[in-house]
C-alpha cells in the first residue's frame, strides 16, 4: 500500500480513504524532488530582493529622492549572477 502510494505521490492515509471510498479520488501531480542547495541558493537570492525591496520603501517613507543608484544597481548585478549561476548548475545536471 505505502509503495502504491508514494508511486502515486500521495500519502498513504489519502490512499487509504480513497480505496475505502471514503474521499473522492483526485490525482494530482507528484511533487518533483528538489535539490537542498538550489532551495537554499533561491532562498538567498530571495533574500537579497527582500532587503532590496525594504531600503527603497525606507527612503521613500522619509522623502528621500537621492536614491543612491549605483548601491541598488550593485545589489541587483550580485542577484543577477547568483542566477545565472543557479542556471550553469541547472544545465549541467
Amino acid at each position: 500500500m505505502r509503495a502504491k502510494a508514494e508511486a502515486a505521490g500521495l500519502p498513504a492515509s489519502t490512499l487509504l480513504r480513497e480505496a475505502l471510498g471514503l474521499t473522492e479520488a483526485r490525482r494530482r501531480k507528484p511533487v518533483p524532488r528538489v535539490d537542498p542547495a538550489l532551495v537554499l541558493a533561491v532562498g538567498r537570492i530571495g533574500g537579497n530582493l527582500n532587503q532590496i525591496a525594504r531600503w527603497l520603501n525606507r527612503a521613500m517613507l522619509v522623502g528621500r529622492t537621492d536614491l543612491d543608484s549605483l548601491t541598488v544597481a550593485r545589489r541587483l548585478l550580485v542577484i543577477e549572477r547568483q542566477l545565472a549561476k543557479l542556471l550553469d548548475e541547472a544545465r549541467r545536471c
